[in-house]
């Protein structure tokens, strides 16, 4: 049975731009001119997704979104905003907010279908595969785990955990029989294989076996092209992979444009959308806080890592602000430490706390 979208929009241009190529999509696609019409409908058809624009006369969208989200019998329907870039600072995003995603006017055709398919998907969508890291308590923390064919954004400011973060998953899948290829311009071979067996993550057999293969980056060497080589050698190599991991992108995107980054990260998504799951590490600092704000909106999931003081001590912290798919409910803080001969340990709150 088709997915059924409605769309609440007072402007033809819009609705026309929008409709056509959903149908195209093959989904249903209903429409409403104003929030009260938009109410009434979406009760009345409950839809799979609800697009509204920010801009609606009389009762605005955040409006709208607002009262769906109050209501019991609409509070389970995925919202994407319709909004003017200098009115994303007014839309709340993600767990707690009144929307689910954000699309920029105007808009391609591209942009739309990259928005809209990852908030129809539901459980009979998923296979059940998910990426584990290996460890129970950090993927019931991470809502059971990222589910396979998604992009995952892991971020946080230097020191945070984000490549233990990243080895733990890489050494989680090889253990669950996937091939994994990943493009470091943190390590080489050597020192990757050296850093994992610290952490008691011995990768050396599956290098011998061909199940993982490392591409250390020459940043110096690609310069501005960096974004667009790393694109293509991307794709060249997630043919024979399952998982594709990116540690760490930073130090390609001070020669690229942000319209550059933002294209990576697009394409990642479409390689995704065809089963591929990609994973992009990025410190914080290295980016403008309206590029992360829209890099975060296209990613799956979102994994945000700090190192906070917790008494006397500073405690590296995950925050999980966002898995599409996932299993469990998502939205959990985890403390934890980085034990050399262990990996990561999650820490009781009472032990943080104390």
């Amino acid at each position: 049975m088709a997915k059924s979208i409605l769309l609440i929009e007072g402007d033809p241009q819009i609705v026309e731009l929008a409709r056509d190529p959903l149908e195209d999509q093959g989904y249903l696609v209903l429409t409403a001119r104003d929030g009260s019409e938009g109410l009434k409908l979406t009760r009345k058809e409950q839809p799979d997704l609800v697009m509204v624009d920010f801009d609606l006369a009389g009762m605005t969208g955040s409006v709208v979104a607002n009262r769906l989200r109050r209501d019991p019998a609409t509070d389970h329907i995925a919202i994407l905003m319709i909004v003017d870039e200098d009115q994303l600072e007014d839309v709340e995003i993600g767990r707690g907010g009144n929307a689910d995603d954000f699309l920029i006017k105007p808009f391609s055709t591209l942009d739309l279908i990259t928005k809209i398919n990852p908030l129809l998907v539901g459980d009979d969508d998923l296979d059940g595969t998910v990426v584990s890291t290996g460890n129970g308590e950090l993927d019931s923390k991470m809502g059971g785990g990222v589910p396979m064919g998604s992009l995952t954004l892991i971020e946080g400011d230097s020191g945070a955990g984000k490549s233990v973060l990243s080895q733990q998953m890489m050494h989680g899948c090889l253990v669950n029989g996937y091939k994994l290829a990943i493009f470091s311009s943190e390590n080489t071979v050597k020192s990757l294989v050296k850093q994992m067996q610290s952490l008691n993550l011995d990768v050396k057999d599956y290098l011998l076996l061909g199940r993982l293969r490392v591409f250390p980056i020459e940043t110096s060497r690609l310069g501005g092209d960096a974004p667009s080589v790393l694109t293509r050698a991307i794709k060249k190599e997630e043919k024979g992979r399952d998982i594709i991991f990116v540690d760490s992108l930073t130090p390609l995107i001070p020669d690229s444009s942000e319209p550059e980054v933002m294209t990576f990260f697009e394409e990642c998504k479409k390689l995704c959308s065809h089963g591929t799951t990609i994973a992009i590490v990025v410190h914080s600092h290295g980016l403008t806080s309206e590029l992360l704000t829209r890099l975060r909106s296209l990613c799956d999931a979102h994994l945000q890592l700090r190192t906070e003081e917790a008494g006397n001590k500073l405690v590296k912290t995950m925050e999980v602000t966002k898995i599409r798919g996932a299993e469990q409910q998502t939205g959990n803080i985890i403390s934890f430490e980085v034990e050399p001969g262990w990996g990561m340990r999650v820490i009781p709150v009472n032990k943080v706390k104390g």
